[in-house]
């Protein structure tokens, strides 16, 4: 019951909603940042992003299941 209510609440919260894609706006300031040569800090908001992508990808895919009807 309570895995129900887990799958449920991260569906809705996570999957469902836009705010994945303003979480691309990381890896745009990483680029922005490597243009104005400050490499550490693109290169650790580049990292950052692609860390939380592949949690939540691996939650979404391997743990939850969602589906969007």
């Amino acid at each position: 019951m309570d895995s129900e209510k887990l799958n449920l609440w991260y569906c809705d919260t996570f999957v469902s909603t836009p705010w994945q894609f303003y979480l691309l706006i990381v890896p745009l300031l990483g680029a922005f940042f490597y243009g104005r040569g400050k490499y550490k800090l693109a290169w650790s908001l580049i990292g950052v992003w692609l860390f939380i992508q592949l949690i939540f990808s691996a939650l979404t895919n391997l743990v939850f299941t969602c589906s969007l009807e």
